[in-house]
């Protein structure tokens, strides 16, 4: 984010950088994510409840930040908090997969869940690994992509 957060006395949030102060609705989506984790930090929040329940935390962010998300992902992790998150971006459970294994970080226990759609319902396919949850839709309509951009640069 590049600044701090600030709280008014009028329970207002702004973000305080090199450009000034900001209205926090103000802020971009995805920088916004990024103060209020921040804020849960700072404050102890986070710390007191033992949990993060984070749905889909790659929204609204490019490449680079998702790395950020990731990397703040398992060091909250690393530090006792439990850590549910919900996702469709490949490169983020990438990203995560990539930090997981890297020797000098300490090691986190993970589970992973697949929801497929079945005849019965949902299926969840689970392991410590993304290889264990079954197909994933992201990577397959990435594939597909790749295949329809060559077909049609080919000529």
């Amino acid at each position: 984010m590049q600044g701090s957060i600030e709280l008014d006395n009028n329970g207002r949030f702004y973000l305080r950088n090199a450009s000034g102060r900001m209205e926090m609705p103000l802020v971009a989506e995805g920088l916004r994510k990024l103060a209020m984790l921040a804020r849960l930090i700072a404050t102890g929040t986070l710390l007191d409840k033992g949990a993060l329940f984070w749905d889909e935390p790659d929204a609204n962010l490019n490449p680079r930040l998702i790395k950020c998300i990731a990397r703040s992902i398992c060091d909250l992790a690393g530090s006792g908090i439990q850590v549910f998150i919900a996702t469709h971006s490949l490169f983020l459970l990438r990203e995560i997969e990539i930090l997981t294994a890297a020797a000098t970080r300490k090691p986190l226990h993970t589970r992973y869940f697949g929801l497929h759609a079945g005849a019965d319902g949902v299926q969840i396919q689970q392991g410590p690994n993304v290889d264990d949850i079954g197909d994933i839709a992201a990577l397959d309509e990435e594939l597909a992509q790749s295949d329809r951009f060559l077909a049609a640069n080919a000529s």
